[in-house]
């Protein structure tokens, strides 16, 4: 996991939509957040080097983001998709 988690943040630094926000293991994901509160989380499956994705909608719960792909795709995804980085309380 602390591999996925150095190439995550190498990825997220090189990327101006992602560079601001914190990457960290918590259990068994990769969540990333941004002034302490955790808004994606990341889930290796079953197949090898890929990954799930999940979002915390409006401050009130988890849901699944409908993206499977490496651990790159996933934040790609993401920084394309800025309304999966920011939300409104």
């Amino acid at each position: 996991m602390k591999e996925s988690l150095d190439q995550a943040q190498r990825i997220a630094r090189s990327d101006p939509h992602l560079q601001a926000f914190d990457i960290h293991i918590t259990g068994n994901e990769l969540r990333l957040a941004k002034g302490g509160e955790s808004f994606a989380r990341l889930f290796q499956t079953e197949k090898e080097g890929y990954w799930r994705m999940e979002y915390f909608h409006n401050r009130e719960k988890w849901e699944h983001i409908d993206f499977v792909g490496t651990l790159e795709e996933c934040l790609e995804f993401l920084s394309g998709n800025p309304h999966y980085l920011f939300w409104e309380g």
